[in-house]
């Protein structure tokens, strides 16, 4: 077998490593090797679907479109959670149009028009994006959903999260780890305001993404992160339903004794869409260096805590990697038949309606 030198390994694991960007730190809870797949009949699979059935929005909608669009930035605010502002978080808001054009808002409209909404969806966008890029981003995977979604209009909202690179290589990737902690919490902040106005609310996070709106519920429950949780009594039983693509967060962190452990007290459901040949996610254990240590979007489910009512999670998943393949893309899962875009809008279309 041809030799191949061992820095060239190094820098290839590197490369991987940079591309997805995940946190170098250790956690309380035992690892475990990489779990193997579940049995068939613990969770519900989705079934491929046929691309071919989008109605091919174009590009910019029309404006008279009923869906309303927001962007939250949190690009100026302090991404260390020991200095985060929990009390008052200055969120900058703003209104989209269909085109993604913006216009200054407040929380104050905000929470006024979300009141009167019959369903809003957060999504929150993954590694290495610039600000408008994070909105093209936003509105391409809306629209991927929209083509196939039917019933009342939606509130669209963009978290948009300092995740502009920085640096090269693991320097940049740990990095933007730590950040998604102070994330959590203001998104957790957030879904408060959400939950006093018993607002249907949906989330959708790629990547690193999936990491900030899973541990949004986590602190929304009275959970920690970074050291600090939010004030005010816990709120439980919100009945958030999440999709999760490729999420880069340890496969055990929903579990009972997890990082996240409390996510599932405010989950009504889950669709997790997974790769298990996606070739960065497969490293993920170099990050703490701890063999066993696996991503939720490469092993696929698991287990997880129960609901806050004591029953089970119900959990939809699906394994992409025959469509996906070794990439770690976020648009694949919807440009090809992996049928991101209809399982998606199902959950959109679903909000509310779990037993």
């Amino acid at each position: 077998m041809r030799h191949v030198p061992r820095l060239s390994l190094c820098l290839l694991c590197a490369a991987c490593i940079a591309s997805l960007g995940i946190s170098y730190r250790s956690f309380a809870y035992e690892l475990s090797p990489t779990p193997a797949p579940p049995a068939p009949n613990l969770f519900e699979l989705i079934e491929p679907m046929d691309s071919s059935t989008c109605c091919g929005a174009s590009p910019c909608l029309c404006e008279d479109q009923e869906d309303r669009f927001w962007l939250i930035n949190t690009r100026g605010m302090t991404s260390q959670a020991c200095r985060a502002n929990l009390q008052t978080p200055e969120l900058k808001i703003s209104r989209l149009n269909s085109c993604g054009s913006c216009s200054d808002s407040s929380l104050d409209d905000y929470t006024s028009s979300i009141a009167q909404s019959p369903r809003v969806v957060i999504y929150a966008h993954g590694n290495r994006m610039e600000s408008h890029e994070a909105v093209k981003r936003a509105m391409t995977v809306y629209r991927k959903t929209r083509c196939y979604r039917t019933g009342p209009s939606i509130d669209w909202v963009i978290w948009s999260w300092p995740s502009e690179q920085q640096g090269i290589l693991a320097k940049d990737a740990r990095l933007k780890a730590k950040r998604t902690d102070a994330q959590g919490l203001y998104l957790g902040w957030l879904l408060r305001r959400h939950a006093e106005l018993n607002v249907s609310t949906a989330v959708i996070g790629y990547s690193f993404g999936g990491r900030v709106v899973i541990g949004s519920l986590h602190v929304l429950a009275g959970g920690t992160l970074g050291g600090r949780q939010l004030d005010g009594e816990p709120v439980y039983g919100f009945n958030v339903d999440a999709g999760l693509i490729a999420p880069a967060l340890d496969a055990d962190w929903m579990q009972t004794c997890g990082y996240h452990n409390l996510a599932t007290k405010n989950l009504d459901r889950l669709l997790l869409l997974y790769n298990r040949k996606d070739a960065v996610l497969k490293r993920y254990w170099l990050l703490d260096r701890v063999r066993g240590e696996s991503a939720l979007g490469y092993t696929g489910p698991t287990s997880f805590a129960s609901r806050f009512d004591g029953t089970r999670l119900p959990v939809q998943s699906r394994d992409c990697a025959p469509i996906v393949g070794l990439h770690h893309s976020e648009l694949d899962y919807y440009e090809k038949p992996c049928g991101a875009g209809c399982a998606m809008a199902t959950l959109i279309h679903d909000l509310g309606t779990t037993p």
